[in-house]
């Protein structure tokens, strides 16, 4: 091959690269985009937590998941007076912080997601009621020093529990959970004078 020919070859190879390199930029840039799509889609923009969808899907195979299971359905209280009386700004932050509470005792088997407005829920894979029961005294703890910072906020938080054992129905341990964070709300409202809403 004379040196002509062997310029013009690689000519034409620089040439192809920089196609190639052009449609791998072209991919990632496309799959970045997707990727923050599917972000937006999946998590709750506020607290981080992955959202409702996410909770419904992860729901869903719940059974195929785990052979038991533990619920947490959490109520934030007093958003509304947080709202109305110290801006929505304080109450970001009092759904902010309730969030920070459960980031810090969810990881493995522990997922933890925001439904909306002031309603939470973790699920706990393949434990047992003890787990349950450890996991509910971290939270507390960690909700109790989250409370010492000197922000003007204090995070109140109503939450109830059940455990699945194999055989279980998920809805029913869902419902489950959910009445006894409202029992809850109402005993922690009665405790203050309050009537719950």
């Amino acid at each position: 091959m004379d040196n002509a020919a062997k310029n013009e070859f690689l000519a034409e190879l620089a040439s192809d690269s920089q196609d190639v390199l052009f449609l791998l930029k072209e991919a990632t840039d496309t799959i970045q985009y997707y990727r923050r799509l599917l972000e937006r889609f999946e998590l709750d923009s506020l607290t981080g937590l992955p959202g409702a969808n996410k909770y419904h899907d992860f729901v869903k195979e719940l059974k195929n998941r785990a052979k038991t299971v533990g619920i947490v359905f959490y109520d934030v209280n007093d958003l509304k007076y947080y709202n109305d009386n110290k801006g929505h700004a304080a109450g970001d932050a009092l759904l902010q912080k309730a969030a920070e509470s459960m980031i810090m005792v969810s990881g493995g088997n522990v997922h933890s997601f925001r439904l909306g407005g002031d309603e939470f829920v973790t699920i706990i894979t393949n434990c047992t009621q003890a787990d349950i029961d450890a996991l509910m005294i971290r939270w507390r703890e960690g909700l109790a020093k989250l409370n010492e910072a000197k922000d003007g906020i204090t995070c109140s938080i109503s939450a109830g529990t059940a455990f699945g054992e194999q055989g279980y129905a998920p809805d029913e341990v869902l419902k489950l959970a959910d009445e006894r964070m409202y029992a809850n709300k109402v005993e922690m409202k009665a405790a203050r004078g309050q009537i719950p809403r």
